[in-house]
This record gives C-alpha cells, structure tokens and sequence, in this order.
C-alpha cells in the first residue's frame, strides 16, 4: 500500500485564498515508512486511500491574525462507523525573523474501513465561537476501499 500526503498550499491567511490541485491515484505497492508527497491546488480535490493508509494535509496559516482553522469529517458508513480519522492539528511556526510570516498547520488523515467521506478545512474569524462565519477553503473527497 502506498501511504500519501496532500500539501495545502495557502496564499494568505487574512485573505483565506488557497489554490489546489487534483494529483493522480498512485497504484498500490508495500507501506512505506515516510509519507510521499502529493501535492494539491484546487479547493477540491479526491484522494483514494486504502485501510490503514494516511494522507497528511498542510496550510500554510497565521496565528498572529487571530484565525483559527479546522479540519473536520471522516464520518461515517452505513453502521456510523468512521470511515477515516482525523487528528487535532499541530502548527509549526515559521523559520527566520520575519514578523507576520505565516507558519504551517499540518493534521493526518488516517482511513479507517471502507467508503466514502469529504474532509472539510474551514478559517474561521478572531473571536467567532459559532460555525456561521466560517469559511471552507478546502473539501477532500476519500475514498477508501481494499
């Protein structure tokens, strides 16, 4: 099985502009021990994974603008079963000194049994608690299969 990784590329994060990009399906082979990366650049793209197999998103984002970004989804086969998990999230703040560059977000996909589900990257606004304000600026269409 071939473990990948997506790269969400973000152009600003006050701005919410992100470009992505559909990459191929690549063929099954042994687990690798690293990630291979896959690269995306639209705001929709899919991505075919089987069980076990793990699928790294990356934003380039901003703490310092207050904005917070979710990944959210996974969910679920007919016996509300998950079909991937997601995990929480962790940022890695930019290297250098320049001030207000943006650092990196990455969370791991990770496909749990088989079907399909959309991952779902919002921003959302300083200070906003409620879903209203948010704004999607990435969906992953998965599909996991044997």
């Amino acid at each position: 099985m071939t473990l990948r990784t997506l790269r969400l590329l973000g152009i600003g994060a006050i701005a919410c502009a992100l470009a992505l990009s559909m990459a191929p399906a690549v063929s099954a082979a042994q687990p690798a021990k690293k990630y291979p990366s896959l690269i995306v650049t639209q705001t929709s793209t899919q991505v075919r994974l089987a069980p076990g197999e793990k699928v790294r998103l990356q934003l380039s984002t901003n703490r310092t603008t207050g904005y917070s970004y979710i990944a959210s989804g996974g969910c679920c086969t007919e016996g509300d079963l998950d079909v991937a998990t997601i995990s929480k999230g962790s940022y890695k703040a930019p290297s250098g000194d320049l001030v207000g560059a943006p650092g990196t977000t990455t969370w791991t996909v990770t496909a749990q049994r088989p079907g399909t589900t959309d991952i779902i990257v919002v921003t959302r606004p300083p200070g906003v608690q409620n879903t209203m304000q948010d704004e999607q600026i990435a969906q992953i269409h998965l599909i996991v299969s044997e």
